[in-house]
């Protein structure tokens, strides 16, 4: 029996839309703060080993960070966000239907906390915990993201449901571990997560 319901983040619960519009800012922000070209910023991050996303941009979280600019870059996200809708469409009613029933609900992602929160926030979402990649010390794509997630939640693998778009990070690596997935490979398809 599913006694939680662990949601990813990005294109999961929010519409990563907003990272996408707040990007150029970012980069141009960064940029202007360190007194380099956009050309020489993007020569630095590679020498940092930081990777593109599907979308052909970094992270813009991961961006800023790296140059020890997440001030910046939050004054930017939490202006966006004010601005923007960016929860899915039945986020809060599946999130209401599961609390109905007594289940407990956790944000699990690769985000930074601080992320996570603004959209808590915002949306009034009701959850039990997060648990991010701050805490893990690492992303989900490795076992030891689970694995202290699992330790720190006093969780049964068994007894949770882990919602997700990414098929290796949210579906293969969790499912070796011994937690039922749901790989959500279309957002229209989160209202079938009461079905479990």
């Amino acid at each position: 029996m599913i006694e939680s319901f662990l949601f990813d983040l990005d294109d999961t619960l929010i519409d990563t839309k907003i990272y996408r519009q707040i990007y150029p800012e970012v980069v141009k922000r960064l940029s202007t703060q360190l007194k380099i070209s956009e050309t020489e910023l993007f020569l630095k991050v590679d020498k940092l080993g930081l990777k593109k996303n599907k979308y052909g941009n970094y992270d813009s979280g991961e961006l800023s960070k790296s140059f020890k600019q997440l001030n910046l870059y939050y004054s930017i996200l939490e202006t966006a966000i004010k601005v923007n809708k960016s929860l899915h469409d039945n986020v809060l009613e599946v999130f209401s239907s599961l609390k109905n029933k007594g289940k407990r609900i956790g944000i699990v992602s690769n985000s930074m906390h601080r992320t996570i929160e603004l959209y808590i926030q915002k949306y009034q979402l009701k959850v039990d915990f997060v648990f991010s990649s701050d805490d893990a010390g690492c992303n989900k794509d490795q076992e030891r993201y689970w694995k202290r997630l699992i330790k720190k939640e006093k969780l049964t693998p068994k007894n949770c449901l882990v919602i997700g778009d990414n098929l290796h990070e949210d579906v293969e690596v969790p499912s070796s571990l011994g937690f039922k997935t749901f790989y959500l490979d279309n957002v229209k398809k989160l209202k079938e997560v009461l079905m479990f």
